[in-house]
């Protein structure tokens, strides 16, 4: 990791944890409620679940990883995040659904995954790609950790291909939304960085090439809700 990177981490990382406490509330709120219909549809991609293990990078406050618990009894998941403030979070609400023996919450990195090579059925990240300090680096040891055959599972923000849905939308993630999230959390610059993050990420057919790249196959696209996030597949060559 370069100087660049390692500035980036730390700001990304100091980022979070100022706004933890308001997180969940947040992503509720300023997507009207969509966010959760979305994560159901990445779970979804996910063919079969029963007695599967599953990775989950960039886990925030775990709501990906409850949903994905929650989806089949037998499955289990191992969720990491590199805030400490978001961790302590996630392991609480693992903990009041008493989800703590399928659910391993604990700090990590995802430039420098602890586990051993392909040992996970899938690996997935949701909302969290974008803020790799390098992404190619991350999503190389995501599929490093991934099980031949084993499925990735990205869900994203992109930015929409509808001029007069690129206009709105472009007018509430820069204005509206900063203004929001700014005076919710008492943190202005995090909401100013989401879309600053979102318009520097590679668009689909890009980011396509990059997991190609990064060891995976027979990948696909889906966009969600106007094109303003999607859902990314692949296979573990």
């Amino acid at each position: 990791m370069n100087v660049t990177s390692e500035s980036k981490a730390d700001a990304v990382r100091e980022m979070f944890n100022g706004i933890a406490h308001r997180y969940d509330f947040l992503n509720h709120f300023l997507s009207l409620g969509i966010d959760t219909i979305w994560r159901k549809r990445a779970v979804a991609c996910f063919d079969d679940l029963v007695g599967k293990s599953v990775f989950d990078i960039a886990c925030g406050t775990c709501d990906l990883a409850i949903q994905i618990a929650e989806s089949d009894s037998t499955v289990k998941v191992s969720a990491e995040d590199f805030s400490p403030e978001m961790v302590i979070r996630g392991q609480e609400k693992v903990t009041a659904l008493n989800l703590q023996g399928r659910i391993t919450v604990k700090a990590g990195d995802a430039l420098n995954i602890s586990h051993p090579d392909e040992i996970f059925d899938g690996v997935t990240c949701a909302f969290g790609v974008r803020n790799f300090a390098e992404l190619e680096t991350g999503l190389k040891e995501m599929s490093r950790v991934l099980k031949p055959a084993g499925r990735m599972v990205i869900l994203e923000f992109t930015t929409p291909e509808n001029r007069v849905i690129a206009a709105i939308y472009k007018f509430y993630f820069t204005r509206a939304l900063p203004f929001m999230g700014g005076l919710i959390s008492g943190k202005p610059q995090a909401y100013s960085y989401l879309p600053e993050s979102v318009y520097a990420f590679p668009r689909p057919e890009k980011f396509i090439s990059i997991l190609e790249n990064s060891g995976l196959s027979h990948i696909k696209f889906t966009p969600l809700t106007f094109g303003i996030c999607g859902i990314y597949t692949g296979v573990k060559k």
